[in-house]
């Protein structure tokens, strides 16, 4: 028997170790998956919301109370009991209403909001309307709320007063992104609830105060902007909070799924586009009075000066309370001081953009952490460390909810890690007990795998006892030497008999040399015929010695006869086509080497060429039958072509759907012999059905009397030769013509010259045209161009350079230097007191294919000198894109122009009016100026048209309040019109055509001289 049986223990154990490996990580998976499960559908599912929010609200309790910090204060009025037993039940007269907000006025109150509803005109007295809205109309500082529903609207909408949309659609924010993730939000309204017209017309502002409770009934988050009739709305608390802080309701932008710009702030959103409150503490946390005390003088002036007011409901019974972590019946005007201090003071709960990655991290960390330990340590050890690991977690995440007021859903990881632990202890126990059972049983066995093995085995067995010359021989070895199983001699002999006498010479050689200990091993392949089929063995033993002699010697014998049919496939496969059986390209290219090799070692050019056969329309025949069908026609194809291929030729496949044939002699007729292969239908299968299907081909021709004597430059030119077919002359024979190749040879050099310029570094240099402001004609900025100084060439223009750039992909490198050098020169001229900038044009494959925040943060380091503020810095470089390279790709352009508008980058859209915007995108991009093309400059004398255009670019500049700048001055009319029509800036041969940088650096000196 060969010697494997003492690595069995070793090989065993470590098979067990891997099961149990294997055991345990998927323990600990299927604890992380369940806990990640739970995780990714939570928003949806109440239950497992509420186990996030149940451990927010555990995590606010241990923080504690805290005070409110607005400046200015935030004061309660209530309209409590004892409001109601002075001014009779629910609601409030409007005239007392007025009352209230008369003396509010009057104490000197900052801002007054009221959490109170007015969906339908007062039906005590019909005065009452009016004598509030004039109440609310003379202060100018009050703001009313609606409410978002859905479902369907009880109310019926008056057309003729506008409806419910008009009345509350000037509260909708003006910007906003991310429209996609609306879908995403778990509250869709779809109907509001408004103040009637005459209280709405006289308010400052309004927002809704629609909240979403929680299954438990509590209310952790606030909805700052909600859906309606494709308009965003904002909450009372964010529009309060955007006037308390001096804030331009038109600057104020909502990122859905990522924050709200509120000033020099961004309010955080989650994905679901919600603010989490930060709650202080139970009712009281803020000052409050009654309604009662307001009216009737009896609160100091002192309580509510400077101070933002908010009335709302208070009284025993009132619906609009809420759970929160300190209190179970929180008011609602309460939660809404809350989150308006949030937003004020800037202390809100903040779900970091990290959160998910640490969580999905510790989901699946933690149960292997678990598991690893339970597995290899004692349970006590490893119950004390999983404690002290999860209290550690904890007080890590209750330390960064109070000091950062940040929070990660800990609850899932923390149900991985038990779910984890518990299956492991679990599966531990079972194992200890299955381990116990199966020492027992290792014994039994052991006897029982050894005579299995040695029947199981598939390869034959024998043993050799050398004194004695007798051979114990398996039952499977006679069975692969196709001998009977009980031959009269069992001896060495035996395996000689289905040998060859010269298969037998070399296993006798083998044997004797590993007898005379010349060999470790004895290992030998031979083979054999049995039944007219050609067997491969291999056999192999090793030999037992007693004083240095042979006494015993076993093995095996093993059929490789597979494996030596798979090396000569592998080989047949290594320089042939698989599908076709025609060779491959790398032996098609040797055999033309070796062709033309003889041809000069014979000192004679014998003619020779190539054809390169590529089938057309290959890709539409697989999409309309399929690739069976495809590969079917292929192999139709190359039989055809077998048919052209004499002794002295070779036909191989080179790609999926391209053949080519070496051949020798002269080139005239034999493209149009192959032409004539495709003459005759081919016929294809398709769903039981047999097809005929007319194919064409387009042949490239080139030939050794072309001046041709390599392998390499004949196939280079029978390819550009194809290619050039391909465009123009398909379904025919194309010869290769040198022309053609002195094209394709001045654009690789035009690539080659690119590369070397931008290596160099002084071929590219920069011109900078000025920029003008026509109200002064004084020099503001210029425009960077490029210009080429070719050591060859001298001057070449972008007209020259830039196109091919473009289709090559230079373009990025050109734009690249392009920027860093503008970026340099802006920070010699602001050394010198230069105040302006510099505009540098983007390319669109620099969109595409560059890392446009990459090179816009070396920018940034390039013009550290001008300002410590990066976006200082940033302003003083506008990056100019073209309209119509915008709008190729809105979407993905507005997405990198935002990122380059936040890092403080100007913005101008080049060429404007000449391309396809449209302005529901246009809106969106993140602009600074609107350049006019010279286009409509140039026609400015010609008629009112491009008058008119001009005039319309202005009016739609100022509305978005955008500069506008006018390309292509030409002459002084041309400027005085363009001023005239509100124009702000000039670019033209009027005031300068491009300079270089010295007489660039001239204008900026005499431009500081004259102040």
């Amino acid at each position: 028997m060969t010697a494997v049986t003492p690595s069995q223990p070793g090989r065993t154990h470590r098979l067990q170790a891997q099961a149990q490996a294997l055991a345990y990580g998927l323990i600990a998976l299927l604890a992380a998956a369940l806990a990640i499960a739970a995780w990714s559908v939570r928003i949806g599912q109440p239950l497992l919301y509420n186990i996030e929010g149940l451990v927010i609200d555990a995590q606010t309790r241990l923080r504690g109370v805290i005070a409110p910090a607005a400046t200015p204060a935030i004061v309660i009025v209530t309209v409590d009991d004892r409001s109601l037993l002075e001014f009779g039940s629910l609601p409030v007269d409007r005239r007392i209403l007025a009352q209230g907000v008369d003396r509010l006025h009057a104490a000197g109150a900052r801002w007054i909001a009221f959490d109170m509803l007015f969906p339908e005109a007062s039906r005590r007295d019909a005065n009452a309307d009016a004598i509030l809205a004039e109440s609310l109309r003379r202060v100018g500082n009050v703001l009313l709320p609606y409410a978002l529903q859905n479902g369907r609207s009880p109310y019926v909408v008056d057309a003729a007063a506008g409806g419910t949309a008009n009345t509350i659609l000037p509260s909708a924010y003006m910007r906003y992104r991310n429209e996609d993730l609306r879908t995403l939000m778990p509250f869709q309204p779809s109907w509001a609830l408004a103040p009637i017209p005459t209280l709405a017309s006289a308010a400052r502002g309004m927002g809704h105060v629609s909240v979403q409770r929680g299954s438990d009934g509590a209310v952790r988050y606030d909805q700052p902007a909600l859906w309606l009739d494709d308009e965003l709305y904002p909450s009372m608390a964010m529009t309060l909070a955007a006037l308390a802080s001096g804030v331009n309701w038109t600057q104020v932008e909502a990122r859905l799924g990522e924050g709200i710009a509120l000033g020099g702030r961004n309010v955080p959103l989650d994905l679901v586009s919600r603010q989490w409150v930060n709650f202080y503490g139970p009712q009281g946390s803020f000052p409050s009075y009654s309604f009662a005390d307001l009216v009737n003088g009896r609160i100091p002036a002192e309580a509510l000066r400077g101070r933002i007011v908010l009335l709302g409901g208070g009284a025993v019974g009132d619906s609009d309370k809420h759970a929160s972590p300190f209190d179970p019946n929180l008011p609602g005007v309460e939660r809404l001081a809350t989150v308006i201090d949030n937003l004020l003071t800037g202390r809100w709960l903040a779900r970091p953009y990290w959160a998910a990655s640490l969580e999905l991290a510790l989901m699946l960390a933690l149960p292997l952490f678990a598991v690893g330990l339970i597995a290899r340590r004692r349970p006590l050890v490893s119950i004390s460390i999983l404690a002290i690991s999860t209290l550690c977690l904890l007080g890590m995440a209750q330390l960064l909810f109070a000091r950062e007021r940040l929070f990660i859903s800990i609850a899932f990881p923390l149900a991985a890690l038990l779910m984890a632990a518990a299956l492991a202890t679990i599966w531990r126990a079972r194992q200890d007990e299955l381990s116990r059972r199966r020492a027992e049983a290792r014994l039994r066995a052991s006897e029982q795998r050894y005579a299995l093995a040695a029947q199981g085995a598939n390869d034959g067995l024998w043993d050799w006892d050398i004194v004695a010359n007798r051979v114990f021989y398996s039952a499977r070895w006679y069975q692969l030497m196709g001998l009977p199983d009980h031959p009269v001699h069992e001896n060495i002999a035996t395996w000689q008999l289905p040998l060859t006498q010269l298969e037998r010479a070399r296993f006798q050689q083998e044997i004797d040399a590993h007898l005379r200990g010349e060999t470790r091993q004895f290992y030998h392949e031979f083979q054999t015929v049995q039944e007219g089929e050609l067997h491969w063995f291999l056999a192999r033993g090793e030999a037992v010695r007693e004083g240095g002699r042979p006494v015993r010697m076993a093995g095996s014998l093993t059929d490789i006869s597979e494996q030596k049919y798979q090396e000569r496939e592998m080989a047949f496969n290594a320089i042939h086509d698989h599908l076709t059986g025609l060779h491959n390209r790398e032996v098609f290219f040797d055999f033309l080497q070796q062709q033309l090799a003889s041809t000069r070692q014979a000192d004679a050019v014998l003619p020779c060429g190539v054809l390169l056969i590529d089938v057309d329309g290959f890709r539409a025949i697989n999409e309309r039958f399929d690739h069976l069908a495809g590969n079917d026609l292929l192999i139709q194809i190359a039989q055809r072509l077998r048919t052209l291929e004499p002794e002295a030729s070779m036909l191989a496949r080179l790609g999926d759907d391209q053949f080519a044939l070496q051949f020798s002699g002269a080139f005239d007729a034999q493209g149009q012999q192959v032409l004539a292969l495709f003459k005759q239908p081919f016929i294809i299968s398709k769903e039981h059905e047999t097809l005929q299907q007319y194919v064409s081909a387009t042949i490239a021709v080139a030939h050794t009397s072309q001046g041709f004597d390599s392998a390499e430059a004949l196939m280079n030119a029978v390819g550009l030769a194809l290619v050039i077919a391909k465009k123009s002359q398909r379904s025919q024979v194309k010869l290769f013509d040198p022309a053609e190749q002195e094209i394709q040879t001045s654009r690789r050099q035009l690539h080659r010259d690119i590369d070397l310029a931008l290596a160099a570094d002084d071929q590219f240099q920069l011109y900078y045209q000025p920029l003008i402001r026509l109200s002064d004609r004084r020099l503001i900025g210029f425009e960077a161009l490029i210009r080429w100084h070719h050591p060859a060439r001298d001057l070449v223009l972008p007209d020259t350079f830039i196109p091919y750039a473009e289709e090559s992909g230079q373009i990025i490198g050109i734009g690249s230097w392009t920027l860093r050098t503008a970026a340099r020169q802006l920070v010699a001229w602001d050394r010198m007191g230069f105040t302006g900038d510099i505009a540098v044009n983007l390319s669109g494959r620099q969109f595409a294919e560059a890392d446009l925040e990459a090179e816009a943060r070396e920018v940034l380091d390039i013009l550290s000198p001008l300002s410590p503020q990066p976006k200082e810095r940033a302003k003083r470089i506008k990056l100019e894109v073209t309209e119509s390279m915008a709008m190729a790709n809105p979407l993905r352009t507005a997405e990198i122009l935002m990122r380059l508008y936040e890092m403080g980058f100007k913005i101008s859209i080049d060429d404007f009016g000449t391309g396809y915007s449209s302005l529901s995108y246009l809106h969106r991009f993140p602009f600074h100026t609107l350049k006019i093309d010279r286009s409509f400059v140039i026609r400015l004398g010609s008629g009112r048209e491009a008058q008119e255009i001009v005039r319309t670019i202005v009016s739609l500049g100022r509305v978005l309040g955008k500069q506008i700048l006018a390309e292509g001055v030409e002459d002084e009319t041309q400027a005085v019109k363009l001023f005239e029509l509100g124009v702000e800036v000039g670019q033209g041969w009027l005031f300068d055509k491009g300079l270089p940088e010295q007489a660039a650096t001239q204008l900026v000196q005499s431009t500081l001289r004259r102040g």
